[in-house]
């Protein structure tokens, strides 16, 4: 199941203000908050993150509250802080702003445990600062009944150690694993998914997944270990391996890299490499050979790792490994953002290639742009299926026929929508903690408070100051993107960067298909733009 976070007002609610009643009449006195859910794994069709919502519900009847809004993240991770839980976060701008966008007020929020919404020391801390921007935030925890006192240190001191102690355990449990996959490496025992050509555990038999071949797999891995042998290009094994008529074990057809991955794996010759390293013996310093059945020899995995050198350095590093390295020491983290703001190809990967087989089957394969070569003088863009690639057309004249279709399109469907100018809902809690600010400070110079204790409150008040504004930062930046077509003319689209036209291009175009040239046709000939064929999405 796939990872989702999404956010809602809570169903009652919804229906109330359906059926014509106001906010304050469903209300009705009771103090409003809102339930967080999450799952790490959760293969019941969000069963379980339902199930949470439900006791926080009843929890919150039964101590005069009620839920206003859902936050839920399914499938997510809290124990690992490089992944982000974006319902969480939208959890903590609300609960900062103590209302949600709607505009409906919330004071807190319920948990069935406190492992659902906080595992580690920071995420305690984000969740705490933003309960007490005044004194009326409230948390509370099903499974126990209890609601936790968030304005004592008592209770401060209790959340952190709390989420330390957590992060503790998840740092062992990671250990754990690590040293486990290193301990049956080091002991040359199989582990891991199953590979393709090996056969998978058998409980009845004793067989460990990957420890024994297949017998009809093995023979279709040794023959595409030949043909690399042979110096065979990538298309032609990736060719052999579709005729095989075996799929991927994930199911998809055969692809370059994948089939690179697959037949430099250092397990084909009953090696091991971890992060990068061979996995070897601590004392002779050799390789450590693993106890399952193997389709080639050291010496063969090694001249296949060195027709790979374009992409694999034997010695444990490769250039996908480097280039991730310098773009992290470098801030970036999104490399899906750093390929499209460095693309120069308006279609690429948006234009499909229309070559007929002659069993009536449209490849339908990505085209990619490719620089001028060989007698080719200008970009074009080509099929990227190596099985294909047999349509290929120039870029700058097809770029220029598509864009005039876009550009007709957006401005049809954007032009009248007026930009929505929505006003940040937590105003009203900065402007509090601005006003505390200053009554801090005036407190401090007429000698209420020492040195020591207005630094305490400075600083404190000053991180929510900031993170509040941080919220309304990101807000209006959100809306600025929301805005992005509003208002569309000729002249906006002129003043976009190549990112731009392409984000504005797919929210309307779903794909172009570049079909051949027809038989007969000198491929000198003039452009024909009727070859295009744009697919365009449903009207916004």
């Amino acid at each position: 199941m796939k990872a989702s976070s999404k956010w809602f007002i809570h169903p009652d609610l919804h229906q109330a203000l359906a059926d014509g009643r106001n906010f304050e009449e469903w209300l009705n006195g009771r103090t409003p908050c809102c339930s967080y859910a999450r799952i790490t794994n959760d293969n019941r069709d969000a069963a379980g993150v339902a199930r949470q919502h439900r006791n926080n519900d009843e929890f919150a009847a039964q101590i005069g509250c009620v839920i206003v809004y859902r936050y839920t993240d399914n499938h997510i991770t809290a124990a690992d802080p490089d992944i982000e839980r974006p319902a969480f976060l939208r959890l903590v701008r609300d609960l900062r702003a103590r209302r949600v966008e709607e505009g409906h007020p919330i004071r807190g929020v319920f948990v069935v445990e406190e492992e659902r919404v906080v595992r580690l020391p920071e995420d305690y801390l984000k969740l705490h600062r933003a309960l007490t921007v005044d004194k009326h935030g409230l948390y509370a925890v099903a499974d126990t009944k209890t609601v936790l006192n968030v304005d004592s240190d008592a209770e401060t001191l209790r959340g952190l150690l709390t989420s330390a102690m957590g992060e503790r355990e998840v740092v062992r449990v990671k250990r754990r694993v690590k040293r486990n996959v290193r301990d049956l490496a080091l002991e040359g025992r199989p582990t891991g998914p199953r590979r393709f050509g090996w056969l998978g555990a058998d409980v009845r038999t004793g067989r460990k997944v990957n420890e024994k071949l297949d017998p009809k797999e093995c023979k279709v891995l040794r023959d595409a270990v030949e043909l690399a042998l042979l110096g065979k290009h990538w298309a032609t094994i990736v060719t052999f391996l579709d005729d095989s008529g075996y799929l991927t074990l994930r199911g998809n057809k055969w692809a370059t890299t994948p089939v690179q991955y697959m037949l430099t794996n250092p397990a084909l010759c009953g090696y091991r490499m971890i992060h990068g390293e061979l996995v070897t013996d601590p004392n002779t310093g050799e390789p450590v050979v693993g106890k399952w059945e193997t389709v080639c020899t050291p010496e063969e995995w090694l001249k296949l790792v060195n027709r790979c050198s374009v992409w694999f350095n034997p010695g444990g590093e490769t250039a996908s490994s480097r280039f991730r390295e310098k773009v992290q020491r470098e801030g970036k983290k999104d490399f899906r953002e750093i390929a499209e703001a460095t693309r120069r190809f308006f279609l690429a990967n948006i234009a499909r290639c229309g070559h007929v087989d002659e069993a009536g089957n449209m490849c339908l394969a990505k085209m990619k742009g490719n620089g001028p070569s060989g007698s080719n003088k200008q970009d074009r863009y080509r099929c990227g299926d190596p099985r294909c690639n047999k349509v290929s057309r120039r870029a700058d004249f097809t770029d220029k026929a598509i864009e005039a279709l876009v550009v007709k399109v957006l401005k049809d469907q954007f032009a009248a929508i007026q930009p929505a100018e929505k006003k940040w809902y937590g105003e009203e809690t900065l402007k509090g903690l601005l006003a505390k600010r200053a009554e801090i400070k005036q407190n401090y110079k007429s000698g209420v408070f020492d040195l020591a204790e207005y630094l305490d409150f400075k600083d404190d008040n000053d991180r929510q100051i900031t993170e509040s504004q941080e919220d309304r930062n990101n807000f209006y930046a959100e809306q600025v993107s929301l805005n992005f077509l509003a208002g569309f003319s000729e002249e906006k689209w002129a003043g976009f960067d190549m990112r731009q036209r392409r984000k504005a291009a797919t929210t309307v175009l779903r794909t172009v298909i570049v079909h051949p040239i027809p038989k007969g046709r000198p491929r000198s000939g003039e452009f024909d733009p009727d070859l295009l064929e744009p697919v365009f999405r449903t009207a916004h």
